[in-house]
C-alpha cells in the first residue's frame, strides 16, 4: 500500500486539492492519500515548512510527501524529488524541505527536469498550477516506481531557509536569549524556538509587551484567561492563554521577537 500526504495552502474551498488527489488517483487508483493539511497561509513557506516537520517522519517508511506552497510557481524556482530518512518527497525548491535536509544530512535530491520528467507531467502543463500538472504525478510515479535519477539530475544545493535558532545574548538589562515566534497554531497558540533547556527557572518570557514567569506543563494548568508557557509537544516553548486566544491577546504573528531573560 503506498501513501502519499498533501501538504498545501489551497485551502478546502476550491478545487484545487482535489484535482491533484484525481491525478494522482488516476496514475495508481491504490494510493492511500492522507491529508497534512490545505490551509498552510497563502505563500507562507516557513509555515508549511514547519508543519511538515512535526509530522513526515511519523508516516511508514516509503511514504511520498508532497508539499505545495509555491508563491513562485512559473517563474525561475526548480521543482524537486528527494529521498530522505526512509521517505520521498516532491515539492518545489523554495525552502520547504528545510527540516527534512536539516535532520537527514544524507538527503538525495534532484531536479524534476521538464527535458526528462515531462512524460511524467499531466499534459498540457499549466503556468500556474504545477501541483496538479507536475507535482501530483510526479508523486504518483513515484509510487509507482520510477527512480529519482530518471526524473532529472541531482541537486547538490536546493534552498534552504535561514534556521530560526535562539541564540544568546546580553545587555544592559543581563544575558538572555533572543527568541521569535516560529507559527501560530489555530489554538492561537505561539510556538517559539525556544527549547525548554533555554528557559531559567523561574523563568522570565518578555513577548508582546507581556511578561511570562509561569512555566507549565499542561494547559489545563493555568487560571482562566492567563497567559503563560507550556512545553509544547513539537519540542518548543509556547506562549498560551487558558481558554482563549495568547496570538488574539498580544496581537502577535509568526516572527515576533521573544526574548528569555537568564538573569
Amino acid at each position: 500500500m503506498a501513501v502519499v500526504t498533501l501538504l498545501t495552502d489551497f485551502g478546502s474551498r476550491d478545487h484545487f486539492a482535489a484535482a491533484m488527489k484525481g491525478v494522482m488517483l488516476g496514475i495508481d487508483p491504490g494510493l492511500t492519500l492522507v491529508d497534512v493539511t490545505h490551509d498552510i497561509p497563502r505563500g507562507d513557506v516557513r509555515a508549511g515548512a514547519f508543519t511538515l516537520a512535526q509530522c513526515c517522519f511519523l508516516f511508514p517508511p516509503g511514504t511520498v510527501h508532497l508539499a505545495v506552497v509555491d508563491p513562485g510557481v512559473g517563474g525561475g524556482r526548480k521543482a524537486l524529488a528527494v529521498a530522505a530518512g526512509g521517505h520521498r518527497f516532491v515539492a518545489p525548491d523554495n525552502g520547504i524541505l528545510t527540516p527534512v535536509f536539516e535532520s537527514c544530512a544524507d538527503f538525495e535530491a534532484h531536479e524534476i527536469a521538464p527535458g526528462r520528467a515531462g512524460r511524467y507531467f499531466r499534459q498540457p502543463v499549466s503556468a500556474t498550477f504545477h501541483g496538479r500538472d507536475v507535482f501530483a504525478p510526479v508523486a504518483a510515479w513515484l509510487c509507482r516506481g520510477v527512480p529519482l535519477e530518471q526524473l532529472g539530475p541531482p541537486l547538490r544545493d536546493p534552498v534552504q531557509l535561514p534556521s530560526p535558532q535562539a541564540l544568546p545574548a546580553r545587555d544592559g538589562r543581563g544575558a538572555f536569549i533572543q527568541g521569535a515566534v516560529l507559527a501560530v497554531d489555530r489554538f492561537g497558540n505561539l510556538v517559539t524556538n525556544l527549547r525548554p533547556s533555554d528557559v531559567a527557572t523561574p523563568c522570565e518570557i518578555e513577548v508582546g509587551g507581556r511578561v511570562i514567569r509561569a512555566l507549565r506543563q499542561t494547559y489545563a494548568e493555568g487560571a482562566p484567561g492567563e497567559v503563560f508557557a507550556v512545553q509544547g509537544s513539537a519540542g518548543y516553548v509556547e506562549i498560551v492563554m487558558r481558554d482563549g486566544s495568547a496570538a488574539e491577546a498580544l496581537q502577535l504573528t509568526a516572527g515576533a521577537p521573544v526574548r528569555c531573560n537568564l538573569s
